[in-house]
């Protein structure tokens, strides 16, 4: 009879903690959802665009290499020649400090999504226990969800910047390549002789 009641007691005990759980609306479920899904693109879209970036500096170098090694020796070159390279040089300089800039931001920025993740992650496991109220859980998704604007935001000024740059520096190595290193001349056809060529002799009418 003992063992009986414990039991009972003991279910009793159950049901009230399991009702005594916070149940979220349908509404706010969905909210944690589509977040979930929206922030796992975005974060990756942001290292995916990272890795970009870093392909975009390392094709600078590169450029930057090659010109150089194309242009040779620099001394020889003639005064307006030196002129527009020494410019080339100092916008490449700007450019590749403000390409440094970028980089830091976005490793910065990047370390705080990061960590935004891994607290998502840690409060959403509260959430399938049933441990966050409905109040709770909208005014969490009220900063991840402004998190996220942020996000998207933030890649597409670096997306846009990043874009400007390359093409500046485009520009910039064309324009430099044009002026240190002009496309050598094709020679010329010889000129015809002064008053054309004589026409071949007719040949004598048979007899």
């Amino acid at each position: 009879m003992k063992n009986k009641l414990l039991v009972v007691v003991a279910l009793v005990a159950t049901v009230m903690f399991t009702s005594c759980k916070p149940k979220l609306s349908e509404e706010t479920k969905k909210s944690i959802a589509d977040f979930k899904t929206e922030w796992t693109k975005m974060s990756g879209d942001m290292a995916a665009w990272g890795e970009n970036m870093n392909t975009s500096m390392n094709s600078i170098a590169d450029a930057h290499k090659k010109m150089g090694e194309a242009m040779g020796d620099t001394a020889k070159l003639k005064k307006d020649q030196k002129a527009k390279l020494k410019e080339s040089m100092a916008t490449c300089a700007a450019n590749g400090e403000k390409m440094n800039g970028m980089k830091k931001m976005y490793d910065d920025y990047k370390k705080g999504v990061d960590t935004t993740t891994s607290a998502f992650n840690d409060w959403s496991a509260k959430v399938d226990k049933q441990e966050v109220t409905e109040e709770q859980a909208k005014t969490a998704m009220e900063n991840y969800n402004k998190a996220l604007a942020d996000g998207k935001a933030k890649m597409g000024e670096w997306d846009g910047a990043l874009k400007g740059l390359m093409a500046d520096e485009q520009k910039n190595h064309e324009d430099c390549m044009a002026v240190c290193m002009p496309p050598k001349k094709e020679a010329k056809p010889a000129a015809a002789a002064k008053g054309g060529a004589k026409p071949a002799a007719k040949p004598a009418p048979k007899k």
